[in-house]
């Protein structure tokens, strides 16, 4: 809305203008007068301005930095996928998944949606839903229909110190909470990973034993004809061993039975001998007669021995 619609100029309408000054175009002036020798109040002032005194390398950081400045989140929401169903019989054409706005609706007059103005600009212009609005409160206070208390006009003091918080600390509040917001969020997906981690495991080794089953099943039945020609083999071995043992067992068997024959044989022959020679050794003639021939005989038996 322009001036001319405010003020009509006409032949007997003055103008006055009044020069204002602000502080912001006089900071540079002030902080240029006072660089030499600056007093409490005017040091305190730059202070607030964020003015780097004589002698300081860096500007101070103001208090009021962050004033009238408006929040925006790094990152958008994450969305739910379109095909995302927690149950096939679900309706996502009538009853659509609620989506999480990222910033409130805008609004108008700190408080109204600017849903509730659009309709009537199309009718009324720009100016009708104020005007429309305006008229119904004062309609509704005129008739006493919306009554205020006694303390209602308590009402625009908080609304002022909502106005007063919002914009000089809603920009530090609005970025830790929207930094405390991420860091449970953190905190959630690793509770979820943690949770995850021996499902990840366990589809590693499922999948390594898979693979194993497999190559094993292929060459199953080589191994099977491998196992069973070294069952064989080793079955043949030790019956090959344990008729060796026998048959080692009988020669031994056999042998010292022979010894032992010849060895008694020879003891009841060496036995005989003593007995017919001490018998007959006081025999004068068996003396003379065979006492030859058994010295021979006897020598014949110990060369053969």
């Amino acid at each position: 809305m322009s001036l001319s619609r405010c003020l009509p100029l006409g032949q007997n309408a003055r103008v006055i203008i009044i020069p204002a000054r602000f502080a912001h175009a006089a900071a540079p002036q002030a902080a240029a007068a006072t660089d030499d020798a600056p007093n409490f109040f005017q040091k305190l002032a730059l202070r607030f301005q964020g003015v780097p005194l004589k002698g300081e390398a860096h500007a101070p950081k103001s208090m009021f930095e962050d004033c009238n400045k408006e929040w925006s989140a790094p990152e958008p929401l994450p969305a739910i996928p379109k095909d995302f169903k927690e149950h096939p019989d679900r309706d996502l054409v009538n009853y659509p998944y609620p989506a999480r706005p990222m910033y409130p609706p805008k609004s108008r007059l700190l408080m109204m949606p600017d849903s509730w103005f659009t309709p009537f600009q199309k009718v009324t212009g720009v100016s009708g839903p104020y005007l429309f609005f305006g008229g119904l409160f004062a309609f509704l206070v005129n008739k006493e229909l919306w009554v205020f208390e006694e303390q209602g006009h308590m009402t625009v003091g908080w609304i002022l110190f909502y106005l007063l918080v919002s914009r000089t600390a809603g920009y530090k509040i609005d970025q830790g909470l929207y930094q405390g917001y991420q860091d449970r969020v953190n905190y959630f997906k690793g509770l979820i990973q943690e949770d995850l981690k021996d499902v990840v495991e366990f589809k590693k080794t499922s999948a390594a034993q898979t693979e194993s089953l497999s190559a094993i099943k292929e060459a199953l039945p080589t191994a099977l004809k491998e196992s069973m020609a070294l069952q064989l083999e080793a079955t043949y071995r030790k019956n090959v061993q344990t008729v060796a043992t026998e048959l080692k067992r009988r020669v031994d068997y056999l042998k010292e039975t022979e010894e032992t024959k010849a060895r008694f044989e020879k003891e009841q022959l060496l036995k005989l001998i003593n007995d017919s020679v001490d018998k007959q050794i006081n025999d004068r003639s068996f003396k003379d007669q065979y006492l030859q021939n058994a010295i021979q005989q006897l020598k014949g038996l110990n060369v053969q021995l």
